[in-house]
């Protein structure tokens, strides 16, 4: 079982802290080696890495925003900072890709010299770097902060090995094109991690249905209570993609008022393990009941 302990809005924060000061060592690194050894794909390495500064200064500020308390103007707490950031980073990360594509067909209408000795160097500085921020990201759960940002680098590592492959190549065959074609291959890589995230995060933004949530399973599984009798103004959502809500009008079976209070916690408990939806505004009522209000209100009947 899974130590949600360490996925708090704390530990991520020093995950993604201790990922960005690795992060601004290698982009200096990477954008000096870039102009002494004249390769587009380090170079572009570069300019990737700092798009992932910015990423991760968004993720962290916006986990900073999420640990701040619900007040008076926003009721629900700043959950969808996190999302925000996401989409932001997204979007960033689709620009860049296009313009690496756009630096690369330029290089293969005019080819120049690599130096392919120190593309390597740097492609194994990079390796190493970026593995290490994966190992540290990869244990910070499901946030959606921490998730893009571990997308960003899981792409950098495979990146970097064909980075050193590529170095290989032309240093065996003289071949320089092969220096544009992994810039190409790299900006193919970012373009689908970036659209990953940026659909994600506009699904929660617009509070589409999560997912991982079928709500017609949601409401299947309801009715399977012996005291439900119909599920009416079903809605599912999410504040981020570790904070489902849901609101409901439940019809049930008419029984004691002093009886209503256990079924309602009943179906929180089965919300919350079997689709871990933890937030939930569920209004109770019996058949005749909501038949009275649907005519007073002059809504049709649903049947």
């Amino acid at each position: 079982m899974k130590d949600h302990a360490h996925y708090t809005p704390q530990g991520n924060e020093k995950r993604l802290r201790l990922s960005a000061l690795i992060t601004v060592f290698m982009f200096v690194s990477q954008l000096i080696g870039g102009l002494v050894t004249n390769s587009l794909a380090i170079m572009s390495d570069a300019w990737h890495l700092m798009s992932d500064m910015l990423a991760l200064f968004l993720s962290w500020y916006a986990i900073r925003q999420t640990m701040k308390p619900a007040d008076d103007t926003h009721t629900f707490g700043y959950h969808r900072f996190g999302s925000l950031a996401a989409l932001i980073n997204g979007l960033a990360l689709i620009g860049i890709s296009l313009f690496i594509v756009y630096q690369s067909v330029l290089r293969f209408l005019h080819p120049a010299p690599v130096h392919s000795a120190g593309m390597m160097a740097l492609a194994g500085v990079g390796f190493i770097g970026t593995f290490i921020i994966v190992l540290v990201l990869k244990s910070g759960g499901d946030n959606i902060n921490v998730k893009s940002s571990l997308l960003h680098f899981l792409g950098d590592v495979f990146s970097y090995l064909g980075i050193l492959a590529g170095g290989l190549l032309i240093g065996l065959t003289g071949l320089t094109w092969i220096d544009p074609l992994l810039s190409s291959l790299f900006a193919v890589i970012i373009l689908k991690n970036a659209w990953t995230i940026t659909r994600e995060a506009g699904l929660i933004l617009l509070e589409a249905v999560p997912q991982e949530v079928s709500i017609q399973e949601v409401e299947e599984r309801l009715l399977q209570e012996e005291d439900i009798k119909k599920v009416l103004d079903l809605h599912i959502w999410s504040l981020s993609n570790e904070h489902l809500s849901l609101s409901a009008h439940i019809q049930i079976a008419n029984m004691e008022v002093k009886d209503t209070a256990a079924l309602l916690n009943h179906i929180e408990e089965v919300l919350f393990k079997e689709f871990k939806i933890a937030h939930t505004t569920i209004q109770l009522q019996t058949e005749g009941i909501y038949r009275n209000q649907s005519k007073k209100m002059n809504i049709p009947q649903v049947h």
